[in-house]
């Protein structure tokens, strides 16, 4: 394995008689954008604190930069920068001291503190005073602070648990910049119920359901893999008379009218642009293209395939 990566080998893990994960394994070899997807109990943030050395698993292995993960291999910890879900902030302090605490947390020497401090402050671009109380932040200004907080250490691997959740669109923009900068030269592995984000960043994808693994690939490769080979056409008028037209003239193997437009597959893909030259003759058309499932669908489609 490379410096930075993570390799997880039949991770298993058990609450009483629930069995929160399954037989998990996945590698990663390189820096890049990882994201983890999956319906509400999935195993997510268990699979995430089991990477992070937060829980410990029941079965298998995980190993950060090949080295196994264990709550007694304390340097483990020093590769990695887990930001939870529900991070928790001291109120009273501020935003410098909150990060001076964190430094010293993770070792950082009181001589050299006010220096990474600093350093961390200018690479985040924290937009609010340094010697602002945390009580009075917003909670993007919270989520910025946090991430700011993981960094100090200069982790190889950062694990982030719904870092984007609840954000407003520009705070957003803002962490995903600094994800981007980071992944250049380390893995960043982050769940997301934002789908959208998992799809522009990653150049992975891996999805959770029930426990279990069922997709671990890229996102061009799943877009084809769901995609049904359907055609969408619409037309600036006659809905109604076009559907009427491609269906007495042509046997679709599909045909329905889809709001503005008309929805069609046919099996014989290398007919479909005659089709359309054809009904360009007689009919006024907008657009036309392949029928792009949302990203809604393409979620549904791969969690109730497997």
């Amino acid at each position: 394995m490379k410096k930075h990566g993570i390799e997880v080998i039949d991770l298993k893990k058990y609450f009483d008689d629930v069995q929160a994960l399954k037989g998990v394994s996945f590698k990663i070899e390189n820096p890049g954008l990882y994201g983890l997807i999956g319906p509400n109990g999935a195993g997510k943030t268990t699979l995430l604190k089991c990477i992070s050395s937060l829980l410990v698993p029941t079965e298998g292995e995980v190993f950060i930069n090949s080295d196994k993960v264990s709550i007694k291999n304390f340097k483990i910890r020093s590769r990695i920068g887990f930001l939870p879900e529900d991070s928790g902030l001291y109120d009273k302090l501020s935003a410098k001291e909150f990060l001076h605490i964190m430094a010293g947390m993770h070792g950082i020497s009181k001589e050299n503190r006010g220096k990474r401090v600093s350093e961390i402050v200018e690479y985040v671009g924290l937009n609010f005073s340094p010697s602002k109380i945390v009580k009075y932040l917003s909670s993007g200004q919270r989520r910025l602070l946090l991430f700011a907080g993981i960094l100090l250490h200069d982790p190889d691997i950062l694990i982030l648990d719904e870092s984007l959740s609840g954000l407003d669109p520009i705070n957003r923009e803002h962490i995903t910049q600094i994800m981007r900068r980071v992944a250049k030269e380390k893995v960043v592995l982050f769940s997301s119920h934002i789908l959208s984000d998992i799809w522009r960043l990653c150049e992975r994808i891996l999805i959770l359901k029930e426990g279990d693994l069922i997709v671990d690939d890229k996102p061009d490769r799943l877009l084809a893999e769901v995609s049904d080979n359907s055609y969408f056409i619409t037309p600036k008028a006659e809905l109604e008379g076009l559907r009427s037209f491609m269906e007495k003239k042509w046997n679709f193997d599909y045909l329905q009218i889809q709001s503005d437009r008309i929805i069609f597959r046919f099996s014989d893909s290398d007919k479909i642009q005659s089709i359309l030259t054809e009904i360009m003759n007689e009919y006024e058309i907008i657009s036309f293209g392949p029928n792009i499932p949302d990203l809604d669908q393409i979620f549904n489609r791969l969690v109730t395939a497997s």
